[in-house]
């Protein structure tokens, strides 16, 4: 990504290797001007998922660049400027935190700390850390180019995560996702002056190594109820829809269904 066309809507996904966010970016790029800045973990991903890319759609005007950025511990913000800066891209209208880390769903009187430490850092401590880095990208205002829709920053979450109506056995990941709610709901009630959309978003239990963990931490049998493709494109027509007025500081599914929290 050498430039960024001023009129192109700019998304930046986490965990874009496989799975979700591999899927997400494949949809976005294949929209017309549209630039996606895709994070990974390593060079060999980074080198796979550049290729995988190239292979793909890419809509009139669209770009994609591939960036290593490891999210298993938080990133400082000179460590996701240093990621990010080569790309050139100098504002961003929408974060996607999907960058996550799956530990035992066991119960929590069982959990190890451990677990719970690594469930912590990387699925909700590293996506706030994302948003405190690229916060001015994301917020401040520009001469030369015009938002088409306030600034957003959509959390993937789960309804694993949800206080409410607990699905047991969470374990560390559930109390992750739900340290990761109450970021995304504190992220809203506190940038209402800027605008800011923040919304936690449940992909449903979709057919990825994620959904297949958990499946198997369960003991599930039989296939996962939703693929990738069909989670992306509900998880895209909620982020397109999402407003201050409508869905931000919800805790939604990929239908744009209100969950409890």
């Amino acid at each position: 990504m050498t430039s960024v066309s001023p009129t192109n809507t700019v998304y930046l996904v986490t965990g874009a290797n496989r799975g979700l966010g591999l899927g997400l970016v494949k949809a976005l790029l294949a929209r017309p001007q549209t630039s996606v800045v895709a994070t990974v973990r390593d060079d060999e991903t980074a080198a796979s998922l550049r290729k995988e890319l190239a292979a793909s759609t890419t809509g009139e005007g669209s770009q994609a660049e591939v960036v290593v950025l490891d999210l298993s511990t938080a990133p400082t913000p000179e460590q996701v400027l240093e990621a990010i800066l080569p790309t050139s891209v100098y504002s961003i209208d929408v974060l996607i935190n999907n960058a996550g880390r799956m530990v035992p769903m066991c119960p929590i009187a069982d959990t190890a700390s451990q677990d719970l430490r690594d469930a912590l850092e990387t699925n909700a401590i590293a996506p706030l850390a994302l948003f405190q880095a690229l916060r001015p990208r994301m917020m401040a205002q520009s001469s030369t180019r015009e938002r088409k829709f306030p600034p957003k920053v959509v959390m993937v979450s789960s309804s694993v995560g949800c206080i409410t109506q607990q699905e047991a056995p969470g374990g560390a990941y559930g109390a992750s996702k739900a340290a990761l709610n109450w970021i995304t709901r504190a992220l809203h009630n506190e940038n209402a002056a800027g605008g800011l959309v923040a919304v936690a978003l449940h992909p449903g239990w979709v057919q990825t190594r994620a959904g297949e963990h958990a499946a198997s931490e369960w003991g599930h049998q039989g296939a996962l109820p939703e693929t990738v493709e069909g989670s992306v494109k509900g998880m895209l027509e909620v982020i397109d829809g999402a407003t201050r007025e409508s869905t931000s500081g919800k805790f939604v599914t990929y239908k744009g269904e209100e969950l409890a929290w």
